[in-house]
């Protein structure tokens, strides 16, 4: 792997680390059942809350696949 494509992975990594995160705050917001859109039932609010944690698990998964592939490479300098 070379270093431009570790920086990637890396880059990659870090932006769906916000969005998981990103993800979790809207689901956190949502389960305040005094503050739901106008209109909103609870079967409608649980099937959108269940479906952000799916994409959250989703993105979870995908980091940890990522990371079993990834096997770091010692670099050796020699004198």
């Amino acid at each position: 792997m070379t270093v431009s494509e570790c920086e990637e992975l890396l880059n990659r990594k870090k932006e769906q680390k916000k969005i998981e995160n990103g993800i979790l705050k809207a689901i956190a917001d949502l389960t305040d059942e005094y503050d739901w859109p106008e209109g909103a039932d609870a079967s409608e609010m649980q099937l959108i809350i269940t479906q952000l944690a799916r994409s959250a698990a989703h993105l979870r998964e995908s980091n940890a696949a990522d990371d079993k592939k990834y096997v770091p490479v010692k670099k050796s300098t020699t004198k």
